[in-house]
């Protein structure tokens, strides 16, 4: 119940106790006692049932009564103008909203560069994401909200804020402030929430990351310095590299290869019997799009395309397909 009811609460069992004493200290007829919290109730409303007093405690009574719910009155119809034309007030009963309404939805902590590039993601894979941001001040919360995702305001690692945005019905919750401790805080916390949900935690340490992980039972956690340095290392080295992973002790790529003009017309699937890499997709005009492509679709010279193989692989392959 919110403070105005219980204030309202309060006010009638006061009067009514206040206006009983009066009316039997006054001689006055006793009503029931029920009775006479409805008499104040309706007066409180501005439709009185019960004749005026005699008393002078209960007069007064009277004449306060209405005057309460006039103030009561006025404070409900400010908070609705607040709602209505405040937009700090609009954007949180909306995002209170939308949050209710979502179940198996992804919970980002942290919008940061590498939290708001996962909102991103998970928007073009066209999943439900809410967010939490602990500072009203960071420059991608306008470019998340342009989204159309929910963001709430305050520290992650209260319980509070987690139930809040739905933890408990999530099917992920991803840790990405720049914080290892809040991160790890955050994870368990949900862990602990919502057994069933997915974990993803951020951390700098990338051995610290896989011994955590390891131990706590956190489904994936990952450093971003240790995922983009084979990009990186790699773009350093080659062209036409689109994105870099590591499986094991090995690292792949995805690279673009540009088909030689002389190069003899293959299938697919014979380019990858005989080369160590796998087409992913083909554009056959600068001008066009990649698309993916079939097993029995014919490669001709001049096209481009995109490959994925171990990157020690990557010069043989552009080798023998220029």
């Amino acid at each position: 119940m919110g403070p105005p009811l219980l204030y309202a609460a309060l006010y009638l069992i006061v009067a009514t106790l206040v206006l009983r004493w009066d009316l039997r200290r006054g001689g006055e007829p006793l009503p029931d006692f029920t009775e006479t919290v409805w008499s104040l109730w309706t007066l409180l409303v501005f439709e009185p049932t019960e004749p005026f007093p005699h008393t002078p405690v209960a007069r007064a009574v009277f004449w306060l009564t209405p005057l309460a719910g006039l103030f009561l009155l006025a404070q409900g119809v400010f908070k609705i103008g607040a709602s209505l034309f405040d937009l700090a007030t609009r954007r949180e009963v909306w995002t209170s909203i939308m949050t209710d309404m979502m179940n198996g939805h992804v919970v980002v902590c942290g919008v940061g560069h590498v939290g708001y590039r996962v909102i991103e993601e998970l928007c073009i894979l066209g999943e439900d994401v809410v967010a939490i941001e602990q500072n009203d001040a960071k420059g991608f919360l306008e470019e998340v909200r342009e989204k159309g995702v929910p963001v709430h305001i305050g520290d992650a690692r209260r319980d509070e804020l987690l139930e809040k945005v739905g933890a408990k019905r999530a099917k992920a919750v991803v840790c990405a402030t720049s914080d290892d401790l809040a991160n790890l805080e955050i994870a368990l916390d949900a862990k602990r929430m919502n057994p069933s949900v997915r974990v993803v935690m951020r951390m700098f340490d990338q051995r610290l990351a896989g011994k955590v992980g390891g131990a706590l039972g956190l489904d994936q956690s990952f450093s971003t310095s240790a995922l983009s340095a084979p990009l990186i290392a790699i773009q350093a080295t080659y062209e036409g590299v689109h994105a870099a992973y590591r499986i094991d002790d090995v690292v792949r790529v995805t690279a673009e290869v540009k088909v030689g003009a002389s190069h003899a017309e293959a299938t697919v699937m014979d380019l990858e019997e005989r080369l160590p890499c796998r087409v992913v997709s083909r554009r056959k005009n600068p001008d066009e799009s990649f698309a993916p492509v079939r097993p029995r679709d014919v490669i001709r010279g001049g096209d481009t395309l995109v490959v994925d193989t171990a990157a020690v692989d990557l010069p043989a392959v552009r080798f023998q397909l220029g």
